[in-house]
């Protein structure tokens, strides 16, 4: 599988590019990240065969058949239910998140600390709430917390407005502390153990009159929100597409402080694609053949 995201997702460059003469993203205040899909054949089967490890940790994959995981998490960790019509099926949300797992961990060695199909519950039969990632990467012995956000969509103003109009409520100490918090009832279930989030967690439930954010401060956790926008331009000049994107974020952007109240790194991972709609039935199609599997 790593192979597989490292040639069908390519880093191209970070923003802003002085070579291709491309400026940054105005809100982010981190570099901003570009990737190219060298086949959109290769996103499908990437798509498909990531399904299992973004609905499972690692423990549960071992030993086990990728057929009957890929199975169960069709039937209990993403929403997809196979009756629906294509128009419907294509709007479910893991198509794009399954790729926001993939290069985070390929790309920014982060690691997922509990796999995002726990969140999900077939009872409520709707898409899974909270931030789209919960990652975790240590540098200089800082620790970060990759929670971010996805948009897979048929254009880009889409992508953005949806994007913009989410990050007041994203960016706040009680969305955030929320979201720490709906891992109360998974602890046991972590991928990553002896976390910090374990601890502030731990805290929490011997005194649950605490601020969560005042433990996330008390262990000086930073909160790094990717935005990856994946949208369609048929454009052949690759470098036109991305300076277009730029121009079109800046114009309908404008800087401003969130009020969330740790630190926390902001930015945007473009990734163009020739067509999104194709690419998302293809997947359905591959699921519903029960294509092989990469072992």
């Amino acid at each position: 599988m790593q192979e597989l995201v490292k040639t069908t997702l390519i880093k191209k460059y970070s923003l802003p590019d002085k070579k291709h003469s491309i400026s940054g993203i105005n809100i982010s205040n981190h570099n901003d990240s570009v990737f190219f899909c060298s086949s959109n054949n290769d996103l499908v089967k990437l798509i498909y065969n990531s399904i299992i490890d973004y609905s499972f940790n690692e423990f549960e994959i071992s030993n086990q058949n990728y057929s009957n995981l890929l199975f169960k998490a069709l039937q209990t960790k993403i929403r997809y239910e196979e009756w629906k019509k294509s128009s419907e099926k294509i709007k479910y949300g893991f198509f794009g998140e399954v790729i926001l797992y993939a290069i985070l961990c390929q790309y920014f060695k982060s690691k997922p600390l509990i796999a995002r199909g726990y969140f999900y519950n077939p009872l409520e039969n709707s898409e899974t709430k909270g931030y789209d990632s919960y990652h975790l990467a240590c540098f200089n012995e800082k620790i970060y917390l990759w929670f971010g956000e996805v948009k897979f969509r048929n254009t880009l103003s889409s992508g953005v407005k949806s994007a913009i109009e989410g990050l007041d409520k994203a960016l706040s100490d009680d969305y955030l502390s929320k979201n720490i918090l709906s891992m109360e009832n998974h602890r046991n279930n972590f991928n990553l153990k002896n976390s910090k989030i374990e601890e502030i967690l731990k805290a929490w439930g011997d005194n649950p009159n605490i601020k969560i954010i005042e433990e996330i401060k008390k262990h000086n956790l930073t909160l790094v929100y990717p935005i990856l926008l994946i949208y369609s331009d048929k454009n052949p000049n690759f470098e036109e597409k991305i300076v277009k994107a730029v121009e079109h974020i800046n114009t309908h952007c404008i800087k401003k402080k969130y009020s969330l109240s740790i630190k926390y790194k902001l930015f945007f991972i473009l990734l163009p694609l020739d067509e999104v709609k194709k690419v998302k039935q293809e997947v359905i199609e591959w699921i519903e053949s029960k294509q092989p599997l990469l072992s």
